[in-house]
């Protein structure tokens, strides 16, 4: 026969089944509800989905000025957001980030790191060198 335990585990073992199965058959609800609020509000918007698939309903299409507008747009909010071109704050000057620009005349000083690649072409004549060593005819 059974005794006052075996009952109290089966009303255990019974009731945590039972638990289980309602809280799968919540979920499931809870999300097939989601599910057909969120297509409702899909479908607000435009687009539609079905069994056989989803269709986006267009209220117009590009003429080719607003293609170029997205187009200008894009590349002012791109160049915009570069550091290119932007002032100093410290100093006022333009290019903040940019290292500064030597300018060097077609004279060259002698300190400069362009003299000795020019000894090195006045020493070579139509890409010969001269059998002299390196020293120039007179």
């Amino acid at each position: 026969m059974a005794t006052w335990l075996d009952v109290l585990s089966f009303i255990f073992t019974a009731s945590l089944f039972a638990g289980v199965a309602i809280g799968v058959a919540y979920a499931g609800n809870a999300i097939s509800n989601a599910m057909a609020s969120t297509k409702e509000s899909l479908k607000a918007k435009g687009v539609d989905i079905s069994k056989s698939g989803m269709s986006v309903k267009t209220s117009g299409r590009y003429t080719r000025e607003d293609y170029i507008d997205a187009t200008q747009r894009g590349f002012i909010k791109s160049m915009s957001a570069t550091s290119f071109g932007q002032q100093d704050p410290a100093t006022g000057n333009g290019h903040a980030n940019a290292p500064p620009l030597e300018r060097r005349g077609s004279g060259a000083s002698v300190n400069s790191t362009n003299s000795v690649g020019e000894e090195k072409k006045k020493r070579r004549f139509a890409g010969i060198r001269s059998s002299l060593g390196g020293k120039e005819k007179s």
